[in-house]
C-alpha cells in the first residue's frame, strides 16, 4: 500500500470535490437552467407594472377554479399573463383550435392557448367590472414563430427591458385589491 503526502492528499480532495461538483452540475443542469429561466421570466413580468401577483386562483363560475400564472396591475388596467413552455417552431392562428409545435422534425399539436386566456380574462372581468382586463400568452421556452405571431402571443424578448414609471388610477388600485380579496377566498391552506 502507498501513502500520500499532505500536499498530495489536499490535491486528491480538491480533485474529488471538483469531480463531484461536475457530476452534480451535469445531473441538475436542466433544473438549474429552468430555475434561472423562471427567475428571468418573473423579473420581466415585474417590469410590466407596479404590482404583480403569481398563481392567482379565480372562480370559473361552475364550482371550478382557473389559474392565472401572473396578474399585473398596470396604468391601463389588469394584465393577465399565462406562461407556456415550448421549444422549436410554433405555428398557429388566433382563431384556430389547434396549434402545432415542430421540434426536431416532429410535430405536436396542442390547444390554442389564447382560448383559455380569453376565458380567464372574461372571468376576471366579471369579478372587477368596469376595469380594463387584457392578457398575453408568454412563450417562455426556446421557441419561435416562423410565420406570423398571433396577437396576444409573445416571447420573453418582446417584453420591455426596463420598468416604465406608471401612474395607476385609484379605481384600478381598488379593483386590484378587490380581485386579490376574491381570489384569496379560494386559497387552500
Amino acid at each position: 500500500m502507498f501513502s500520500l503526502t499532505p500536499m498530495q492528499y489536499q490535491w486528491l480532495v480538491v480533485a474529488l470535490s471538483a469531480i463531484a461538483l461536475l457530476i452534480l452540475v451535469i445531473v441538475f443542469r436542466r433544473r438549474l437552467v429552468a430555475s434561472l429561466k423562471q427567475r428571468q421570466i418573473g423579473q420581466a413580468i415585474r417590469r410590466l407594472g407596479p404590482k404583480v401577483h403569481h398563481d392567482l386562483l379565480v372562480p370559473d363560475g361552475i364550482d371550478g377554479v382557473l389559474v392565472a400564472d401572473y396578474v399585473v396591475l398596470t396604468h391601463k388596467g389588469i394584465l393577465l399573463v399565462t406562461v407556456n413552455w415550448y421549444e422549436g417552431n410554433i405555428f398557429g392562428g388566433k382563431d384556430t383550435d389547434q396549434w402545432t409545435q415542430v421540434l426536431r422534425g416532429t410535430s405536436h399539436r396542442f390547444n390554442n392557448p389564447l382560448h383559455e386566456l380569453q376565458l380567464i380574462c372574461a372571468t376576471v372581468r366579471s369579478l372587477v367590472p368596469n376595469i380594463p382586463v387584457s392578457g398575453i400568452v408568454l412563450f417562455a421556452g426556446d421557441c419561435a414563430f416562423p410565420k406570423d405571431k398571433p396577437d396576444g402571443a409573445c416571447l420573453v424578448n418582446d417584453l420591455p427591458r426596463r420598468r416604465r414609471k406608471q401612474v395607476v388610477p385609484p379605481r384600478f388600485e381598488t379593483a386590484w385589491e378587490l380581485l386579490l380579496a376574491k381570489a384569496g377566498m379560494l386559497r387552500v391552506n
